[in-house]
């Protein structure tokens, strides 16, 4: 284990050479911040991994937070956190979006670098925040005061643990472990090899960790996070679990992982082996599960992603539902989109494990001496076809099926207005993307589209080979 240890510290820790660039980049901009924004009494502070050393090479990124007086009305916090971050921005002749979280902030580039500038309330508690970012200075505050130096490579090798294994990131899309985690798991535990060994044992539901012992008691705050199978109190916010985005595939696949690597530690659970993806794989897996791939794809709406990913696997469920009420039953389905504010496209794949129904559908009915039901069933079946008795006694109605082809179903249940999809449970993003246009591709339309997309195809050789042990 020391050995794989040692072989991907080496990889993951940034050469002298590229933490001196990272530095003049990030005193370029703290220069820059301050020149703007301390004529108007303000002041930032750096967050992430960079004001703890515990940056990784490839990820060239980092967040300003331009703090603003506590009596600053929220509509112009706003409004001057994105005229300042713009004119920051410009100041260090770089390209800049508006992006939204809870508030809407700045999102740049800076030659190499993302720099997010995120305006945020000066607090002098944690209990007074006014939204999610206000924490962030409060995160930084804790961290600094307990984290040590000999902690800054095992942050790293949990955090390549965790992108190895596909578990890196609290977003919406990958419904993983984010950076502040791996940090507040490394303190708890002191090293990377402490932490694997613990989690190699933990039990979906019952881990509950509290570095600052906010809860000696816990009862109460365990109902309150029910159901999610990693809880770890915030040290700053009582009331607030860190791991609340881990979904409970991902805290499977990190327990797993954690077993399997103390029992055979290797690089493969640090670094994955790229697919190899060609259009022929694709096809011999569809065909050797002898299931009907349906895609569905329209033009990608213009949210962020963390608005975007939760409305698109809602969407894959709801399309579930409705095909499963007509008997078509599915055996999985999965969502993609291209990075956010790309105009690019949006892809719901379902997998059908039944697509070609008979002409006749049979529907049981309740018993022939309870009156009440049988005549209200009578009533709806008789005219839209045979009537029978079964052998246990209960009205048979054998009706014409409208929709005998999975494919025909789909394109209908799609094909309505935007206040009609809202109507059926498609979220509004959602909705209004696919009332616009969509098309709706079986296995040679997803391999066309694979061919001018090869995310599309990892996307699709992944669910394929997905698996959480």
């Amino acid at each position: 284990m020391e050995k794989v240890l040692n072989s991907v510290l080496g990889k993951v820790t940034p050469s002298p050479e590229e933490h001196a660039k990272a530095e003049v980049m990030v005193q370029k901009v703290r220069k820059a911040t301050d020149e703007v924004i301390k004529p108007h009494k303000l002041s930032h502070i750096l967050a992430g991994s960079y004001t703890r050393g515990t940056y990784m090479p490839d990820k060239k990124e980092f967040d300003v937070f331009m703090m603003f007086p506590e009596d600053t009305s929220r509509q112009q916090l706003e409004k001057l956190g994105i005229e300042f971050g713009k004119r920051i921005v410009r100041k260090l002749k770089g390209k800049h979006k508006i992006a939204y979280a809870e508030h809407p902030y700045v999102r740049a580039k800076v030659g190499e670098y993302a720099v997010d500038f995120v305006p945020c309330y000066k607090l002098k508690s944690a209990k007074k925040i006014k939204s999610a970012v206000d924490r962030t200075p409060f995160h930084n505050r804790w961290l600094q005061s307990v984290f040590r130096p000999d902690l800054v490579p095992e942050v790293r090798l949990l955090k390549r643990f965790a992108k190895g294994i596909g578990v890196y990131g609290s977003d919406t899309r990958v419904l993983g472990l984010s950076g502040y985690l791996c940090e507040l798991l490394i303190v708890y535990y002191g090293s990377f090899k402490a932490f694997v060994k613990e989690a190699s044992r933990w039990e979906a539901g019952e881990v509950f960790i509290d570095p600052e012992k906010h809860h000696p008691a816990p009862g109460e705050i365990l109902n309150r996070f029910k159901g999610q199978p990693l809880i770890l109190i915030d040290p700053v916010d009582p009331l607030r679990n860190v791991a609340a985005a881990i979904s409970p595939a991902n805290f499977a696949r990190l327990v797993d992982s954690c077993r399997r690597f103390r029992k055979k530690p290797s690089m493969t659970f640090f670094f994955r082996k790229p697919r190899k993806i060609t259009l022929g794989r694709i096809e011999k897996e569809v065909k050797k599960r002898k299931t009907l791939m349906l895609g569905i794809t329209f033009n990608q709406p213009q949210v962020i992603q963390d608005v975007l990913w939760p409305q698109l696997r809602k969407t894959a469920r709801r399309l579930r539902d409705i095909m499963e009420e007509y008997e078509f039953h599915v055996i999985g389905y999965d969502v993609w989109s291209d990075p956010e504010f790309t105009k690019g496209t949006c892809l719901i794949l379902m997998e059908m494990e039944v697509w070609d129904l008979p002409n006749v559908r049979r529907i049981v009915g309740p018993r022939i001496h309870v009156k009440k039901h049988s005549e209200s069933f009578l009533k709806k079946y008789r005219p839209m076809g045979r009537i029978l008795v079964s052998d246990d006694g209960e009205w048979v109605a054998e009706v014409h099926r409208k929709w005998k082809q999975a494919e025909a179903k789909m394109k209908d249940s799609l094909s309505d207005s935007f206040k009609a999809l809202r109507e059926k449970g498609i979220p509004s993003h959602v909705a209004k993307g696919v009332s616009k246009d969509f098309r709706l591709l079986k296995l040679d339309g997803l391999l066309k589209l694979v061919k001018r997309k090869k995310e599309i195809g990892e996307f699709m050789m992944e669910y394929f080979e997905k698996e959480v042990l």
